[in-house]
């Protein structure tokens, strides 16, 4: 027997859907310039799932598009629909970041947790007033200071012997 299913999500134009068997472990609203950028929004809120829960389906495997905009990330989106779903960064490939608007609400069974962490408010854009909402989540001017060792880790991994 299968894992029941925790939710579901997909592009807008449903070419790209997946199952996960896992609900989110945490959200994070990032407001890093590639995240306005990709979203069109004042930031973007993802919902951290482990990567063995995925199951994905994709009707053409041509509108299924991997870009790197950096070193350490991959993002995955439509290319069809344009729909953001998900990044992923290389140092930490056992979970991905699936865009919370890509979650197809009604599907979720369970409670997904509530956004515990903003990350690059220092990359905010104040067009229109907007201001990262005054509340009591923790925030990090980039990336958490933990998390930033994780990946010079990682970094420092690929430049051993034998492999840089």
């Amino acid at each position: 027997m299968s894992d029941p299913i925790a939710f579901t999500g997909s592009c807008a134009c449903k070419n790209i859907t997946y199952t996960s068997t896992t609900l989110p472990a945490s959200l994070t609203n990032c407001y890093c310039a590639t995240c306005r950028k990709l979203s069109g929004a004042p930031f973007t809120t993802f919902a951290e799932t482990p990567t063995s829960s995925l199951t994905w389906t994709v009707k053409d495997p041509a509108s299924f598009k991997q870009t790197s905009y950096s070193d350490i990330a991959t993002r995955q989106h439509c290319s069809d629909c344009g729909t953001p779903i998900s990044m992923q960064y290389k140092c930490e490939m056992e979970v991905i970041g699936l865009t919370v608007s890509s979650i197809d609400e009604e599907s979720v069974r369970g409670k997904i947790p509530d956004v515990g962490m903003h990350i690059f408010v220092d990359q905010v854009v104040r067009i229109g007033g907007f201001e990262v909402p005054k509340d009591d989540i923790p925030r990090a001017g980039r990336l958490t200071k933990g998390f930033q060792r994780t990946i010079e880790a990682w970094k420092k991994g690929l430049a051993g012997p034998g492999l840089g």
